[in-house]
C-alpha cells in the first residue's frame, strides 16, 4: 500500500487534470419531483451546462418527464435519447446530437447495459467530448455508477451486501475501468442506506485492492441525495440523505480468503449530509454552520459478560452453535438458575427460551416485567436467585425503567450483574445494552426516511455503545437499521456502534468483543469523530427530516467469526491470537486453526502462578478432553488438543483458574 501522502498526491494530480475540464453530478437514486429535494442538484446541473442544453440518455427508453423537469429548472433546450445497441451508439447522427449538448444526464437502470452497449462507441466519445470542453455529466443510480474511474459493473449479478460480507471473493464482484472514467480514484455506489450497501462497498474496496494493488476511495451516495463535483474537484452534498466516504488509511488492514468472510480493521469513514463539501483530491472536508462538535462518551468495560444475538429467529438462538449454547457454557462448570426476562404480553418466545435452557440442564425462571412488578419484593427476590439472565421480547420503550436502580427489582438485577452474572440479549433486546436504544425500526419500511424512529432509555450495561441487531434480516427494514445506527450514535454521542446480522453473536467481555456467526459484525469507531450533523430536508408533507447522521473522522471495522475487537484502542485480533491481556491478565484466545482436523492449539494467559484447569466439553456438558490440570506460572501458555477420537461437530473449551473461568467454541470438521 502506498504511503498516505503519495495517495493524496496521486488523487490531487488526477483530479486537477480531469476536473479542469467539466463538472459531474452523482445522484444516488430515488425519485425526482417538482419542488422537492431534486430541485437544487438538478438545477446545479443545468447551471453548469454552459449553454444549458441538456440531453437525457438511456440504453432502453426515453423520458419526456425529465425533459420537462430540466426545462422547468432553466434548461434552454433539452432532448431525450434511447440508445439500445452498439450499432445505435455508433450512429453518426446520434453522435452529433449528443455532442451538440453541453449537459448529459444518464437516467439509471443497469450499469452493465451502459457499458456493454456503449463502450468504445461514438456515444461514449461524445459524452467525453462534452465533459472535456467544460460541460457537465450527471447520472442517477446505475447512471451514476458508470461515471467513476472504477465501476462495479454488475455484469453477472447485483452484488448483495450480506453475501459480500460473508464471502467477498465469491460474491460476484467485478469491475470495469475502461468506460467514461470521469471521476478519477473513485468507485461509486448508490441507494446506499436504502439497501444497506456499506457492507458491499467495503468488500469492493478490499477485492479491488487485492486484484490491482490500488487503494481507491469508496463513495456511497444515498437515495434522494446528490454529490455535485465542480471542475476543481470540490464536491458538495445536496439532498435528503448522506454521502459516505470510505478511505484507506496508513494502518488499514484487510484480509480476503477464498470462501471466508471479510475482515477489515481501521478503514477511514466520513459521512456527510447536505451542505458539507469535500475535496476529492486531498479529502479535506468543509462543514456547514449547523454542524456541531462531537464529544463521544468514554467507553467503559462491560462488567458482566454480555452476549448480543443479532437474530429474531429462535432457530438461530437454539442451534448447536447459537448464542444460547454459548451462554450456557459461560455458566459452566455448574449451570445454575437463569432468569428469562420478558414482557408479559409477548410470552411465546420467552417460554421457548426457558424450555431450551431446561433441555441443556439449566433451571429457568420466568421473570415477567411490567410497571406494577418493578416494585414487587417477591420479584426482586426471584432476580436475586439468578446467576444469569436472558432478555427475550421485551418492550424497548419500558424495560430499562423497570430495571432502573431506583426500583426494588432494578436494584436486585444490578446487584446480580455487578456480581458478574452473564446476560444474553436476543434480537431487538440487544439494542438495550447501551445508555440509549433506537426503537421503531420495524414500524414501517420508511420509518428512517420520514423521521419516525425514536430513542428509548437503555440499560446502560455497556455504556457508549449503540447496538443494532438484525441488520439484513428483513429487506424492508434494512434502511431503518443501517440509518438508525448512525442516527442513534450521533444523537447520543456514542463512542461505538455495532451492527449485527441475523445468526451473528458478539460476546462482550471487559474491553473485548468476540464475534461468532456467518456474517461479520460491523463496528463503527467514533472516538476520533470531530463533527456531527443531521439531515435537515423534510419530505413534502412530512414533519420530520431523514434520520441519519454526518460524521467527520470516523473509523469502520469488519470483524468476522473467531476475531475479537478491542474497544479500548480499536484493534482487531485475528483468530488464534492471544491479543492484549484483559484488565485482570486472565485471557483465553480462540483456538487456531478453527475449524480443525484433527489437532488445534489453544493459547491462554494467567496473571499469576495458579492451578489451571483447561478442558473440552461436548454440547451436553460432558468432558471429552483434559488439556491442563496443574499449576502453571504467570504469563502466556499454549496447549494442543487432538480430536481424532471425536466426531465432527461443535465443542466448547473452558479455562478455569481459581474462581475465574472463560469459554470458547471450536469446530471439529472431518
Amino acid at each position: 500500500m502506498p504511503p498516505a501522502g503519495s495517495l493524496i498526491l496521486f488523487l490531487t494530480l488526477a483530479c486537477t487534470e480531469a476536473f479542469g475540464q467539466g463538472s459531474v453530478l452523482f445522484v444516488g437514486g430515488g425519485s425526482e419531483d417538482y419542488n422537492d429535494w431534486s430541485d437544487k442538484p438538478y438545477r446545479w446541473l443545468v447551471d453548469h451546462a454552459p449553454n444549458r442544453r441538456i440531453a437525457v440518455l438511456h440504453y432502453s427508453t426515453t423520458s419526456p418527464w425529465l425533459v420537462s423537469y430540466f426545462t422547468w429548472l432553466g434548461a434552454a433546450g433539452d432532448t431525450t435519447f434511447a440508445i439500445p445497441s452498439t450499432s445505435a451508439a455508433n450512429d453518426s447522427a446520434t453522435y452529433r446530437a449528443v455532442r451538440a449538448c453541453d449537459g448529459i444526464f444518464l437516467r439509471g437502470g443497469d450499469q452493465w447495459q451502459y457499458i456493454s452497449r456503449w463502450r468504445g462507441t461514438l456515444v461514449e466519445q461524445a459524452i467525453k467530448e462534452v465533459f472535456q470542453r467544460g460541460g457537465v455529466v450527471g447520472g442517477t443510480s446505475a447512471g451514476m455508477a458508470v461515471l467513476s474511474e472504477v465501476i462495479i459493473d454488475a455484469r453477472t449479478t447485483s452484488v448483495d451486501p450480506r453475501t459480500a460480507l460473508r464471502n467477498p471473493l465469491g460474491a460476484g464482484i467485478t469491475f470495469t475501468e475502461d468506460f467514461l472514467g470521469l471521476v478519477p480514484g473513485i468507485i461509486g455506489d448508490t441507494h446506499f442506506f436504502e439497501r444497506g450497501r456499506i457492507g458491499r462497498l467495503l468488500a469492493m474496496l478490499g477485492v479491488y485492492r487485492s486484484m490491482t494493488g490500488k487503494s481507491i476511495v469508496g463513495m456511497g451516495v444515498d437515495y434522494n441525495t446528490a454529490l455535485a463535483i465542480d471542475p476543481a474537484g470540490r464536491a458538495e452534498v445536496m439532498g435528503a440523505g448522506t454521502v459516505t466516504v470510505l478511505r484507506w488509511r496508513p494502518g488499514t488492514e484487510c484480509t480476503l480468503e477464498p470462501s471466508r468472510a471479510l475482515s477489515i480493521s481501521g478503514m477511514g469513514l466520513d459521512q456527510l449530509t447536505d451542505g458539507f463539501t469535500i475535496s476529492l483530491g486531498s479529502g479535506a472536508i468543509g462543514a456547514p454552520l449547523a454542524a456541531s462538535a462531537y464529544l463521544p462518551k468514554k467507553f467503559q468495560s462491560a462488567l458482566p459478560t454480555l452476549f448480543l444475538d443479532g437474530s429474531s429467529s429462535q432457530a438461530d438462538w437454539f442451534s448447536s452453535v447459537g448464542s444460547l449454547a454459548n451462554f450456557v457454557h459461560e455458566l459452566q462448570p455448574a449451570p445454575d438458575t437463569v432468569g428469562v426476562i420478558s414482557s408479559p404480553y409477548l410470552t411465546a418466545a420467552a417460554l421457548n427460551v426457558a424450555a431450551a435452557l431446561a433441555q441443556r440442564g439449566v433451571v429457568a425462571r420466568q421473570l415477567w416485567m411490567s410497571g406494577s412488578r418493578a416494585g414487587d419484593p417477591v420479584v426482586a427476590a426471584a432476580f436475586s436467585g439468578c446467576k444469569g439472565f436472558v432478555f427475550a421480547t421485551n418492550s424497548g420503550d419500558s424495560i430499562a425503567g423497570y430495571l432502573d436502580s431506583s426500583t426494588v427489582v432494578g436494584r436486585s438485577f444490578r446487584a446480580s450483574i455487578n456480581a458478574d452474572a452473564p446476560c444474553l440479549f436476543l434480537g431487538n433486546d440487544a439494542k438495550m445494552i447501551g445508555d440509549t436504544a433506537v426503537v421503531g425500526t420495524e414500524s414501517s419500511a420508511y420509518a428512517a426516511y420520514y423521521g419516525e424512529l425514536s430513542l428509548a432509555r437503555g440499560l446502560g450495561v455497556s455504556g457508549a455503545v449503540t447496538a443494532m441487531p438484525r441488520l439484513y434480516e428483513n429487506p424492508d427494514s434494512i434502511d431503518n437499521r443501517a440509518s438508525g445506527l448512525f442516527w442513534g450514535m450521533g444523537k447520543t454521542r456514542a463512542a461505538f456502534g455495532v451492527a449485527l446480522d441475523a445468526g451473528t453473536t458478539m460476546t462482550l467481555r471487559g474491553e473485548y468483543g468476540f464475534v461468532s456467526g456467518t456474517t461479520p459484525a460491523v463496528v463503527i469507531d467514533a472516538r476520533a469523530v470531530s463533527l456531527v450533523d443531521f439531515p435537515a430536508w423534510r419530505d413534502p408533507g412530512k414533519p420530520h427530516p431523514r434520520q441519519n447522521a454526518a460524521f467527520v473522522g470516523g473509523v469502520i471495522n469488519v470483524v468476522r467469526e473467531g476475531q475479537s475487537y478491542r474497544f479500548s484502542d480499536g484493534t482487531l485480533t485475528a483468530a488464534g491470537g492471544i491479543g492484549a491481556p484483559s484488565p485482570d491478565g486472565f485471557t483465553l484466545a480462540q483456538n487456531y486453526p478453527n475449524p480443525f482436523n484433527p489437532a488445534t492449539t489453544i493459547r491462554y494467559a494467567v496473571p499469576a502462578a495458579c492451578e489451571v484447569h483447561l478442558a473440552v466439553y461436548d454440547l451436553l456438558g460432558r468432558q471429552v478432553g483434559l488439556l491442563v490440570g496443574q499449576r502453571v506460572e504467570a504469563g502466556v501458555h499454549s496447549a494442543t488438543f487432538d480430536a481424532k477420537h471425536l466426531a465432527s461437530g461443535v465443542y466448547v473449551y473452558q479455562l478455569r483458574a481459581g474462581v475465574r473461568f472463560k469459554s470458547g467454541k471450536m469446530i471439529v470438521l472431518r
